[in-house]
């Protein structure tokens, strides 16, 4: 580690002005710029040091230890390079204004008004054309945001462009079609001047702020300037820092990853490239003059190389204060350790040398050298449960490291910060880790915001349900509406069942281009629930709608509530486009907010932050002399990008394990550096230049790329990783598990480390096995869910997990076949029993013992995102017609009048698609219909049953009775469900209640009429029958009873009982498109597939139901 000494002899050899200090280590350079404060300090006690970094977080790391080396970090400022060199600007320049009249959002408002000037002019052919058919200006707009950010580079990359084309003057780039740049530019200028605004830019700021400089009085100037550990900087920037070097102390801490000179190295893919682009040329070794040194260094830092060239350029003093990698923490022989010192000391140490059969030459890992980690995942949040349980264990084994030496990097924390707080905050206080997420806007953070953006676009939205619920649900608006968890809950089920679905109303339709229907709309199903609050029951409909009659008495406060927020989202959709000038968007926007939010203390935030956003766009506009109305469009981009821009509080480095978003120096030193989300396609992240971006078309060393700087970003976090770099990515698909790649800088990092490192051991084999067997070593396949068995099983020491939550469900897994209960429920004494239960219990025996005996009901999700008016019946719903239009036709109503009740419930689809669907509907159940009335003539009689069965009471009634037997029908075909009811039914009545048989009748679309009868059992007999039933009931509420009516009757209505076997898995398992009975989520919940409940399901069958077959008088068609 380096001594006081050493820093007291680089700063005795720093004679200079503007001095340039090179380290790979962050933590050199901290403790040079300790020692020159505290053996230097400012002569003027109330005079601040000016520290310049590239990003807030190094600011809060520089500050904390700089507090630990001083004993105190006061009379300290972190400008970031922008800020500092402007102020610089406007401290010795004339009427340098605040806020620059170049700034991006300046031009583009000017931009807006200059553009539509010049069209006209045979340059501007190309933006003529793109700009047709722009009634609102929002693609002006947007157009104008783009020349805006390209002339903002320009400003800064191409300040000899931007001064040629002020003078008048045709240089290169040769422009070809982007000839109406210069022009544009020039008119904007032209613009600025007139609207009386000083007319610097940092383009013409530069040679004015040298000439300055030299007159300028000390007072103006900071006394020295520190520029800390920044990666990259503009070559103008650089010349403002060497002219600032001429009057003060400068001194440029640069984190350099290679100790030796390495600007000529280049990328071995480039290098391979460059070499097929010569062959065959006349000096076949041309390509030779270049060299690939490292190539992790040479393919990862190309933005730290050029920046060492501009420094270069600038033949400046520089000192070198290197280390070896391990000497702080005495692990220099970890891979970790071993790939910083070859890219330290420029070593390539993958190269295979020639005839090389065996892996001999190769570096051998150490036992138990974990320094890199590679791990595979299914998905994000799989990611997360992974590094959960990996943080768990390296806090377990190391009680020195605390969650504040980890940093957890990305490249969108905002995509992970779902799956972090599902993982990190549900945690049980045994394996909490505190954490913090940063970088995530003020709008991810806010449900208000995120609300106030929803409901700023809702006239391009379809206003589905779940939309509009989202927006509701906003804890502000429910306090507005007066209404809380419960209110809210009711108000989804009338919502569901009034018929709504999507759409405000008819005119919001067809303002999105569809047509102008009000059925299953907002305003449909409102006015369904106040007719139906008004006029209560009844058939009759008023004023074409079908009264929703379900809401009544104190009910009316939430029926209002709803009303009122209804009339809200109308005024919003209104609201929001047209256009207005922009102080009366403010008063329109702030009332819209007053009636939308009730807002707490932390809701009055985000809404200061909306207000502080309008008033921004007042005074740019103001700025830009525009004063014009502006459309909503363009308002509520602007608005949404601002907000969406705008960083909550950040909570970087504040003592918990920190989750943030990968960016320019976040290579802050930490014992432990994880990487998630290193994904092929996602890092580095491609941003495709603009069409007329010049930059692009005529690139110069230094310009900077998105992907190029994501490759340095990565670059420098595997050197700022201490003791462990931990890298996961999503190697699998969820869907189909296919294998997918990681990102080419993961692929990278391992090819290198299999090519130059082999495990012990594997010496002898040769090198292309030795890459195998290291990269199945390095990395970590992890299984699909979090409860496999692999976790606990311990046969891979690699796999293993901390959260015992999942071990009962692993243990499951991994004993194949088990029961549901692992050992039945006590049992429950059933005195009494109505018959209707015990129908309910033969339904569905897995649901009635999770909701009657667990009280547990699955929710269907599905059924809740009902955002689609009904084009097709699913068969629920078709039966549900089907029953209402069979009663119609038996008590001999006019069809139409049902007709028009279901389209007044929006029950039918609309317009002649619902007509073809009643009558198709209407013929299926005809032939039933016609086939029931001879049946049904005279009264139907009741008769009560009260049974003593095996200490059991079975009461109940049995409804339909004609003559001495039972009636029953369903407008569908027959279901072995259908045949066990039945059956029950029948029991009951030949046991007490004095029926002889039992008739049911079904339709098919396709076979007619179905008929099932029972003959008539005595009564000790069907008491028996009843007894095992009973037996089978109480037995259901101890453990979910294996038996799944339709899929049983399957088996026992096929003498041949191998097809019976495949014909019951056929009903029970789901088929192509055709869901099975075991898809029943009670079902599915306590067996989950056929094999499960086959055994148990066949036996339970023949003992309660052969009967059933022997009384079956007979099946037929009619």
């Amino acid at each position: 580690m380096r001594q006081p000494d050493d820093f007291i002899r680089v700063i005795a050899q720093g004679q200079d002005m503007l001095n340039i200090y090179h380290s790979h280590s962050l933590t050199n350079l901290k403790d040079l710029l300790v020692l020159l404060i505290e053996r230097d300090p400012l002569p003027d006690p109330f005079r601040d040091e000016q520290i310049l970094v590239q990003s807030p977080g190094m600011a809060q790391w520089l500050k904390l230890e700089l507090a630990a080396g001083l004993g105190i970090a006061s009379s300290l400022e972190f400008p970031l390079p922008a800020t500092f060199l402007w102020d610089s600007f406007a401290r010795l320049l004339p009427e340098v204004p605040e806020r620059s009249a170049y700034r991006k959002e300046a031009m583009t408002w000017k931009l807006m008004g200059l553009l539509p000037r010049m069209l006209h002019e045979p340059e501007f052919a190309p933006l003529r054309h793109y700009l047709e058919q722009d009634e609102t200006g929002f693609k002006r707009y947007q157009l104008c945001g783009k020349i805006a950010d390209i002339f903002d580079q320009y400003l800064v990359y191409r300040p000899d462009w931007i001064d040629a084309w002020s003078r008048g003057d045709a240089i290169a780039p040769a422009l070809g079609d982007q000839a109406w740049q210069p022009l544009l530019w020039r008119a904007l200028q032209s613009r600025t001047d007139a609207l009386g605004q000083p007319g610097w830019h940092r383009a013409n700021m530069m040679d004015a702020f040298v000439a300055a400089l030299h007159q300028a009085p000390a007072g103006k100037l900071p006394e020295r300037l520190f520029v800390f550990g920044i990666s990259a900087l503009p070559q103008t920037y650089l010349q403002a820092l060497k002219a600032l070097g001429q009057r003060i102390e400068v001194h440029l801490m640069i984190l350099n990853p290679c100790r030796h000179y390495w600007g000529d190295i280049v990328d071995p893919a480039y290098l391979a490239k460059l070499s097929r682009r010569l062959f065959g040329v006349r000096e076949p070794g041309a390509a030779d003059y270049l060299e690939s040194g490292n190539p992790l260094l040479a393919s990862m830092g190309k933005l730290g190389r050029d920046y060492l060239h501009q420094l270069q350029d600038m033949d400046l003093p520089g000192f070198d204060f290197f280390e070896l990698p391990g000497e702080v923490l005495g692990e220099p022989d970890s891979l970790l350790g071993r790939i910083q010192r070859d890219i330290l000391e420029l070593e390539d140490r993958s190269l295979e040398p020639d005839g090389a059969r065996d892996s001999s030459w190769k570096t051998p890992l150490q036992e138990g050298d974990h320094s890199l980690q590679l791990h595979s995942c299914h998905s994000p949040l799989r990611e997360l449960e992974v590094l959960h349980d990996r943080l768990l264990a390296l806090l377990d084994a190391d009680p020195q490291l605390t969650p504040r030496d980890i940093i957890v990097m990305m490249p969108d924390v905002a995509a992970y910060a779902p799956h972090i707080e599902a993982v990190f905050g549900s945690a049980p206080p045994g394996r909490r880790i505190p954490y913090s997420i940063s970088d995530r806007s003020l709008e991810q953070e806010s449900p208000l915001l995120q609300g106030f953006l929803t409901l700023l676009q809702l006239p391009q939205s379809r206003l589905r349900v779940a939309d509009v619920l989202d927006l509701l649900e906003v804890p502000a608006t429910l306090r507005r509406f007066g209404l809380d968890e419960a209110a809210f809950e009711r108000l989804r089920g009338w919502i569901e069942q009034a018929g709504v679905r999507w759409g405000l109303d008819a005119g919001q339709r067809e303002s999105l281009g569809l047509p102008p229907f009000e059925q299953n709309s907002w305003r449909f199903g409102l006015r369904r629930m106040l007719a139906g609050f008004a006029l209560g029951d009844g058939e009759g409909l008023w004023q074409q709608l079908a009264p929703y009659s379900e809401i009544e008495g104190l009910d009316a406060t939430l029926l209002g509530a709803l009303a009122d927020f209804i009339d809200l989202l109308e005024e919003a959709c209104v609201l929001f486009r047209g256009e207005r000038r922009v102080a009366d968007w403010v008063i329109e926007i702030n009332r819209l907010l007053a009636c939308c939010y009730e807002p707490d203390e932390q809701d009055e935030v985000a809404l200061s932050q909306v207000r502080r956003v309008l008033e921004s766009l007042a005074l740019e506009l103001a700025d830009a002399g525009r004063d014009e109305p502006l459309h909503a469009e363009i308002l509520v981009d602007y608005l949404s990008q601002a907000l969406s821009g705008e960083l909550s509080g950040q909570r970087f480095m504040i003592g918990a394990l920190n989750f943030c978003t990968l960016m320019p120096m976040r290579s802050i030193p930490f014992r432990v550096v994880c990487l998630l989300g290193m994904n092929d396609g996602v890092y580095p992240r491609t941003l495709p230049p603009m069409g007329f971006d010049l930059i692009a078309r005529h690139p110069r060393r230094g310009d900077r790329s998105r992907r190029d700087d994501d490759r340095y970003l990565f670059l420098e976090a595997l050197l700022s990783a201490r003791e462990l770099l931990y890298i996961s990515f999503v190697g699998r698909s969820i869907q189909d598990n296919r294998e997918r790649v990681p990102s080419v800088l993961v692929s990278e990092l391992l090819e290198y480390c299999t090519q130059g490192f082999v495990i012990p051991g594997d010496e002898t084999l040769p090198p292309d096995q030795s890459a195998d067997s290291l990269r199945a070593r390095l990395t970590v396949e992890h299984p699909l869910t979090a409860y496999s068995e692999r976790y606990f099983d311990g046969r891979t020491p690699q796999l293993f997990s901390y959260a015992a939550q999942w071990l009962p469900a692993a243990g499951a897994a991994a004993a194949g076949e088990r029961p549901f209960c692992a050992a039945p429920l006590a049992p429950e004494t059933v005195a009494t029993l109505e018959l209707e239960e015990l129908l309910a219990f033969f339904r569905n025996p897995s649901r009635h013992f999770f909701q009657r005996r667990l009280r547990v009901s699955f929710r269907d999700l599905a059924a809740d995102a009902l955002d689609e008016e009904p084009f097709v019946l699913d068969n629920l719903e078709s039966f549900g017609l089907r029953a209402r239009i069979l009663a119609a036709q038996l008590d001999g109503r006019d069809p139409e009048a049902l007709a028009a009740r279901l389209r007044a419930e929006g029950g039918l689809p609309v317009g002649t698609a619902g007509d073809r669907l009643y009558r198709q509907l209407s013929a299926e159940v005809a032939p039933l219909a016609q086939a029931l009335i001879p049946q049904l003539q005279g009264p139907a009689l009741r008769a009560e049953l009260d049974l003593e069965i095996d200490g059991t009471r079975l009461t109940g009634w049995l409804d339909g009775i004609r003559g001495s037997r039972l009636l029953r029908y369903r407008p569908g075909g027959l279901k072995g469900r259908d045949h066990f009811l039945g059956w029950i039914e029948h029991l009951a009545g030949c046991a007490g209640a004095g029926t002889a048989e039992l008739g049911y009748f079904g339709v098919e679309p396709k076979k007619g009429v179905q008929y099932a009868g029972f003959r008539r059992l005595s009564p000790v007999a069907a008491q028996a029958e009843l007894a095992k039933l009973l037996e089978a009931y109480r037995e259901g509420l101890c453990e979910p009873l294996p038996f799944a009516p339709n899929s049983a009757w399957a088996w026992l209505k096929q003498p041949d009982k191998e097809r019976a076997l495949r014909d019951a898995e056929g009903v029970f398992s789901s088929g192509y498109n055709q869901p099975g009975e075991g898809d029943d989520p009670y079902i599915a919940r306590a067996y989950g597939d056929f094999d499960s409940i086959r055994d148990r399901m066949l036996v339970l069958t023949e003992t309660l139901f052969a009967p059933l077959l022997d009384h079956l008088e007979t099946e037929v068609q009619a």
